[in-house]
């Protein structure tokens, strides 16, 4: 049986094997850790709820949250940063740099089609089915009227 023997984390003792322990104790409480920009920002004193969506959450709840998570990276000095860090990774979830996870997915795709130097594509989109059609294309041409494309 491997010999037990305690670390000294970041919220108290730790007991781990003596194996890890060397690993365990290299990782310094996150108290002492230097995250850059991360530190600078205004989202780190305030609740990270605002910034991250619950389960089941309303759409008018969303949108209040997310204006309030917006006003929040308006002022703050590293929103680009954080934004940046969020295109690279991407991050998936939450408010990143005054984005939400559409509005990065947009952002992401503007620069991927601005890099390329290709045009955005836009796609006329039809509403009804190709039946449908015909009955309005049948219809103009008895009142002979012309069906817009």
């Amino acid at each position: 049986m491997a010999q037990q023997t305690t670390v000294r984390g970041a919220v108290g003792p730790i007991p781990v094997r003596s194996s890890s322990a060397r690993t365990a104790a290299r990782i310094p409480p996150i108290a002492e850790l230097k995250l850059g920009w991360q530190e600078r920002g205004l989202c780190q004193s305030g609740d990270a709820a605002v910034f991250f969506a619950p389960d089941s959450e309303r759409i008018r709840e969303r949108e209040k949250r997310e204006t309030t998570a917006k006003r929040v990276c308006d002022d703050c000095p590293v929103r680009q940063q954080c934004l940046e860090h969020a295109l690279a990774l991407p991050e998936q979830f939450g408010i990143w740099g005054g984005l939400t996870e559409l509005e990065r997915a947009e952002e992401s795709r503007r620069r991927r089609g601005a890099a390329t130097g290709a045009r955005p594509v836009v796609v006329p989109i039809r509403i009804g089915t190709q039946r449908d059609r015909g009955f309005a294309d049948a219809q103009a041409a008895r009142e002979g009227t012309e069906v817009a494309a």
